[in-house]
């Protein structure tokens, strides 16, 4: 998929480009054990190499866009990833975590207010 600014680059207009691009990959550490004190990602943090341990976490962005999916590979560590404030993983528990282990990765993506899809790899 093209990078938000390579797609400006060709003209299109910088809130639709925000919606069907990506953003360079950024290299984050996990902190907290919990949703309240988790790193919490930003908004353009779509593709995040995690570094953690299995109690640290990340929490997602309250300005996350509806359906703009988050690359998350943990490659140092497991991390834990909460959903934002308030928000579930595919219809469960509310502000829960789930883990990313080593060397795997995983995609969330927001569907409405407090709905967040979560996929894991193998």
């Amino acid at each position: 998929m093209a990078l938000v600014s390579d797609l400006m680059a060709f003209g299109m207009a910088g809130q639709l480009a925000d919606l069907e691009g990506n953003n360079p990959s950024v290299a984050a550490t996990a902190a907290g054990t919990s949703s309240t004190d988790a790193t919490v990602l930003k908004r353009g943090q779509n593709f995040v190499l995690m570094t953690g341990t299995t109690n640290d976490g990340f929490r997602l962005p309250a300005d996350a866009p509806l359906m703009k999916p988050y690359f998350l590979v943990a490659v140092s560590g497991a991390s834990k990833v909460y959903p934002t404030t308030g928000g579930a993983w595919n219809g469960g528990s509310t502000d829960a975590a789930l883990s990313v282990a080593a060397n795997k990765s995983a995609i969330a993506i927001r569907y409405s207010t407090n709905g967040w899809y979560f996929n894991l790899s193998a």
